[in-house]
């Protein structure tokens, strides 16, 4: 016998939904995920990133803070969205492509920060869509080598990132997989 919890409805696995069901579940998922990640890279685009204090480093440190701070407050929302989910394995999916690109985004605003405060930070001047590449490419381990930090503060932080990138797939894959596990029972 179920029990009742309100107006929260039962979990279910994706294979307990009828083809119907699967598809309804599916298509909304693939609407609210287009519609998140709209509005992510819009803000990525919207928020500006003038330039700081070139002598004061605490800057990148505090943004890169600021960078931390909002990307566990992201994470923590999405879990809390994943344990209300009526079917959580969609939810946990979602959020960890939302979480993934939030994590890129932050990192590329900071980086097109850094350059905005002293151009000379990477090889090249970055603005958005080459923060954007270059942020991805790290993430990614693809690295082509065609942009590359050229100070010590700029190495330090995308040597953070590095580090961060792996932490952050492994940490956001199995927490939302968990919280989805969690929400089902298991």
């Amino acid at each position: 016998m179920a029990i009742n919890r309100g107006s929260r409805k039962e979990p279910v696995l994706v294979r307990q939904l009828d083809k119907i069901g699967r598809r309804r579940v599916i298509v909304a998922a693939a609407i609210r995920l287009m519609v998140v990640l709209a509005i992510i890279l819009s803000l990525f685009f919207l928020i500006p990133v003038d330039g700081f204090n070139a002598d004061n480093p605490a800057g990148a440190w505090i943004r890169l803070g600021a960078v931390i701070l909002v990307f566990l407050i992201a994470l923590a929302l999405q879990l809390r969205m994943i344990l209300a989910a009526k079917v959580p394995q969609v939810r946990a999916a979602e959020a960890l492509v939302e979480t993934i690109l939030m994590f890129v985004c932050l990192f590329a605003l900071l980086y097109s920060s850094m350059s905005a405060t002293d151009r000379s930070t990477f090889s090249e001047p970055l603005g958005k869509i080459d923060s954007l590449y270059f942020t991805t490419s790290t993430f990614a381990t693809v690295g082509f080598g065609d942009i590359t930090p050229t100070n010590q503060l700029a190495r330090a932080i995308v040597s953070v990132q590095m580090i961060a990138d792996l932490g952050a797939l492994v940490l956001v894959a199995k927490v939302t997989f968990f919280a989805a596990g969690r929400r089902l029972g298991r």
